[in-house]
């Protein structure tokens, strides 16, 4: 059958030009991997972060497994140093100052090269010295681990979810007494291919939860209530997923904090949602034009320096693999700045300020579109704002629209394909008009049975599309819709108007 192939290489040559400005890339000695567990360490005031990656990789059909540390050298330079954390993958990693002695000690979870599960403490001791604390803890993988003080004793907890080694799913909560941990299960599903993670959403000074991810019998996104070191489910419903990831963070600055997440819907479908906080009461859906991966990675930080939180995701959508930096412009308007960033898929990238200039830099790995194991690091090269102390940056914001659905919508496609059935193979795009939709995936639905109806053979295996996230006005979505046909025919694409 004759089968399309989705185009990977979507205007580089215009996102390379503005990428310049904003991120460049250092350099480095990581071997790339996928499936990463990577974190920034800090060692204290006074001395750069380092850069630890582990992961696996193939070469010539061998499978290795590796863990690795870069510390920063000169301007834009870094060198290995010896790592003396295990070499593991398929699992999470998380740097806090548990022990308070000015630097970052590491819990991390997941495979190692025998593929014996772990999850293991470790104490910084040094400049590259790490000592494995003899703590009981039960191995995880595929899930995500945190710390955190959730019973408010001015010592860091662990928040653990993932897959135990007889594939039952578990999360739990490692309480710190003065160094000492002991276990307590929480009355909460664990998760993974998913992620747990702490955040005071009511502002009553305590950590609820947010989880998202596959329970083993059905995907989930439900936060979790801290009354008393207690957790219980709040009543409101948000939308399941599976191979997802959920941040916390107050992207509309009101001083509460809001949610993302982005994964697969029980349909396989990629959706990416934000809730805004009201008040500590209830979240509210906002519409955003970010666009919706799974197996994803999220990331929350303010890389321009401008005061609110910026997001940076990996992840795959239906056609390829991506990395996206969003740009906050307050009140939920995020912006694709066209970073120009290496899309990976079974991949992660988190913001970090390595040189302590005060912009955040940008570590990254994972599976490229061209099956190229990457682990890189980009450096912030934007100026940070002078910010007058005292000055509140909030004051200004504009506040959320209270509109509710439906949104405006347009669907398009892309192939390297013969649209009569023939072997003529070229680039060729379809991209609906704009549409209220009323019921989700409903234009998708009808975007794709015109294709099969007006192009030959493209049959239920070789159908997709890409449905733009939802706008507020039909003027908002003619605007990203242009901007999408004008993107394609930079790269000499046909375009084929598909109306109805």
């Amino acid at each position: 059958m004759w089968r399309i192939t989705y185009v990977v290489l979507i205007i580089l040559l215009i996102q390379s030009s503005i990428w310049a400005q904003l991120f460049d890339k250092a350099q480095t000695n990581f071997v790339g991997v996928m499936q990463p567990v990577m974190t920034w360490i800090d060692y204290g005031e006074e001395v750069p972060m380092k850069a630890f990656l582990a992961g696996d990789y193939y070469r010539d059909d061998a499978h290795y497994v590796i863990s690795q540390i870069n510390t920063h050298y000169s301007k834009s330079k870094f060198k290995k140093i010896t790592s003396l954390l295990p070499p593991l993958y398929r699992g999470d990693i998380a740097a806090a100052d548990y022990d308070d002695d000015g630097d970052e000690d590491i819990i991390l979870t997941g495979l190692t090269e025998g593929d014996q599960m772990i999850m293991r403490l470790y104490r910084n001791d040094g400049p590259s010295r790490f000592t494995a604390i003899k703590e009981m803890f039960i191995p995880v993988t595929d899930g995500s681990v945190e710390w955190g003080d959730f019973d408010n004793d001015e010592d860091l907890d662990i928040l653990v979810t993932g897959k135990q080694f007889n594939n039952q799913i578990l999360i739990s909560i490692y309480r710190n007494d003065k160094g000492i941990f002991s276990q307590t299960i929480p009355n909460i599903p664990g998760v993974y291919n998913g992620n747990a993670t702490w955040g005071d959403y009511d502002n009553d000074k305590d950590l609820d939860i947010l989880i998202t991810g596959n329970t083993g019998t059905r995907p989930i996104t439900a936060v979790y209530n801290n009354t008393n070191s207690k957790y219980n489910r709040v009543v409101q419903e948000f939308i399941p997923l599976k191979n997802s990831a959920g941040a916390w963070g107050d992207l509309d600055g009101d001083q509460y904090l809001d949610f993302i997440i982005s994964g697969e819907d029980v349909d396989g479908y990629p959706v990416c949602m934000i809730y805004s906080n009201q008040k500590g009461s209830f979240f509210r859906e906002e519409p955003v034009s970010i666009r919706p991966l799974r197996n994803c990675s999220i990331d929350l930080g303010d890389y321009d320096s401008d005061g609110d939180l910026d997001v940076v995701m990996t992840g795959e959508s239906l056609e390829r693999s991506y990395s996206i930096i969003y740009e906050n412009n307050r009140g939920f308007d995020l912006e694709n700045i066209m970073a120009g960033l290496p899309g990976v898929a079974e991949g992660n990238a988190i913001f970090g300020d390595y040189d302590k200039d005060g912009d955040l830099d940008i570590l990254i790995a994972g599976l490229t579109i061209c099956y190229d194991f990457i682990g890189d690091i980009y450096i912030n090269t934007t100026d940070p704002p002078d910010i007058e102390i005292g000055n509140n940056i909030f004051i200004n914001s504009p506040n959320p629209s209270t509109k509710i659905g439906p949104y405006y919508y347009y669907v398009f496609s892309s192939c390297y394909c013969d649209p009569s059935g023939g072997n003529n193979n070229a680039y060729h795009m379809y991209v609906s008009n704009i549409h209220l939709q009323n019921k989700r995936y409903e234009l998708n639905h009808k975007f794709n049975e015109i294709l099969v109806n007006t192009v030959p053979n493209w049959g239920d295996t070789d159908r997709g599309y890409r449905t733009s996230n939802g706008f507020k006005t039909k003027k908002e979505a003619e605007i990203s819709r242009n901007q999408v046909v004008e993107s394609y025919k930079a790269t000499n694409f046909t375009i084929h108007e598909i109306n109805w």
